[in-house]
């Protein structure tokens, strides 16, 4: 009478490995691959980055265009050392890395234009008012386009 044995096969542990390791390929292309996650990640990281400066500059836009229609005028000097950008940055809470340009503009015999730009990383937004016309133009910093998932 043969001895019945308890354990298992060395197929059934073969199978089990090839599972495993099938497994781990699909998890490490998952992570890793072109739409991985980790990928997917970092993409969204600078889609919120981007959308964080257009939204900065076009906050800031919005609290100058306030100041021109309450008191007809852009943010002036704080103090003797401040130039006008820095008193744009300072009151609109925008910082020194964000480039603040205040130029007038003459247009072709028509008369001229303020512009003030507010600009960082690629990304900017303006305020021109025309004398001619006595209109403002908000020009607003744009968000990053992102695609869906297909």
């Amino acid at each position: 009478m043969m001895k019945k044995q308890n354990g298992i096969t060395l197929i059934a542990l073969v199978i089990t490995i090839i599972v495993l390791l099938i497994l781990a390929g699909v998890s490490i292309a998952m992570l890793t691959g072109d739409n991985g996650i980790l990928n997917q990640a970092t993409k969204a990281d600078t889609a919120t980055t981007e959308a964080e400066i257009a939204d900065k500059i076009n906050m800031a836009l919005n609290g100058e265009y306030a100041n021109l229609l309450a008191e007809g005028k852009m943010t002036q000097k704080g103090d003797s050392d401040a130039t006008q950008a820095e008193a744009i940055q300072k009151f609109n809470g925008i910082g020194t890395d964000y480039t603040v340009e205040v130029n007038e503009i003459e247009q072709d015999g028509t008369g001229t234009v303020d512009v003030l730009t507010i600009s960082k990383s690629g990304k900017s937004g303006k305020i021109t008012y025309d004398y001619a016309t006595k209109k403002y133009t908000i020009t607003k910093a744009e968000y990053p386009i992102t695609k869906t998932a297909e």
